[in-house]
C-alpha cells in the first residue's frame, strides 16, 4: 500500500475571528487554504480529527460541521481505521477547472496566451449578450462606446473603455462558466498591461476600430445573436491583432 506524507506539522493556521463567520466554516475555509497555498497533493493525509482538533482548539462538533463542509465541496475525504484520518480528496473536474481560473495570472499565463483564448470565446459572449441584454445593460454599453468616441487622442484610456464595454458584454450571457473565464483572462490582460505603451499608430486605426466596436453595440441592441456573432468576428482582426505584438 502506498503511504501518503502528512501536512507537515509546522503548519500554523490562522484563527479568523470575524463573527460573521461560524467556527466551523472559518476552520473550512482555513484548511481550503492550506490545500490550496502550499498545493497538497491529492491523498496527502492532514491528520486525524483529533489531531486537527488540537491545532484549531475547536469543539469534536465544531470539526465534524467543518469537514462535512469540505467534504460537500470535494476537498476532503474521511477514511477509517488505524491509518485512517482526514486526507485531501481527488478534485472533480469541474473543481480542478475553478482552480485553475481563479489561480490565471501574470506568472502562470502569457498575456498572449490569454487574449488569444479569450477572443476565441467573444463570438459566443456577443450571441448570448443579444438574446438576454435588458434596458440596463444596453444603456451601460451605450455610454461606454460613446465614451470611447470621444477618446481619439487618449489612447490610454480606449484601451480602458474598450475593456471595460467588452466585460459588460460578458457580463450578460447567462453561461456562467463560460463569463467567468473569459472575464479572468481580461482582468489578467488588464493587470499585466497597465505599463504597456499603446500602439503608436493608434490616431490611424482608431476611427475603424470605434466604428467596430459601434457596429457590435447596436448589433447586440438589436436583439439578433446572428448579427451580434458577425459584428464579432468582424471585430476579431482587431483583437487578434494587440495578441500578435505581445508574442
Amino acid at each position: 500500500m502506498i503511504e501518503h506524507p502528512e501536512v507537515d506539522s509546522g503548519v500554523t493556521f490562522e484563527r479568523l475571528q470575524d463573527d460573521r463567520v461560524s467556527r466551523s466554516e472559518s476552520v473550512a475555509h482555513q484548511v481550503s487554504e492550506m490545500i490550496t497555498r502550499q498545493q497538497v497533493a491529492p491523498g496527502a493525509r492532514l491528520g486525524r480529527k483529533s489531531d486537527l482538533r488540537e491545532q484549531f482548539g475547536v469543539a469534536a462538533s465544531t470539526l465534524n460541521e467543518a469537514i462535512r463542509l469540505l467534504e460537500s465541496r470535494g476537498l476532503v475525504e474521511t477514511r477509517p481505521g488505524p491509518q485512517g484520518g482526514i486526507f485531501v480528496a481527488q478534485p472533480s473536474a469541474h473543481l480542478r477547472l475553478s482552480h485553475l481560473i481563479l489561480a490565471l495570472d501574470s506568472n502562470s499565463l502569457s498575456v498572449a496566451d490569454g487574449l488569444e483564448i479569450r477572443n476565441a470565446l467573444e463570438l459566443p459572449l456577443a450571441a448570448h449578450a443579444a438574446i438576454h441584454a435588458d434596458r440596463e445593460g444596453l444603456a451601460r454599453l451605450e455610454s461606454i462606446v460613446t465614451r470611447m468616441g470621444q477618446l481619439r487622442d487618449d489612447p490610454a484610456e480606449y484601451l480602458r473603455q474598450n475593456w471595460q464595454l467588452h466585460e459588460e458584454i460578458a457580463r450578460m450571457s447567462s453561461n456562467e462558466m463560460l463569463r467567468t473565464i473569459y472575464i479572468s483572462l481580461l482582468d489578467t490582460a488588464r493587470q499585466s498591461l497597465k505599463q504597456v505603451a499603446p500602439d503608436p499608430q493608434f490616431h490611424e486605426s482608431w476611427q475603424e476600430n470605434w466604428a467596430l466596436h459601434r457596429e457590435l453595440v447596436d448589433a447586440i441592441a438589436s436583439g439578433s445573436p446572428g448579427r451580434a456573432r458577425i459584428a464579432a468576428e468582424r471585430h476579431a482582426p482587431y483583437a487578434e491583432r494587440m495578441s500578435d505584438t505581445l508574442n
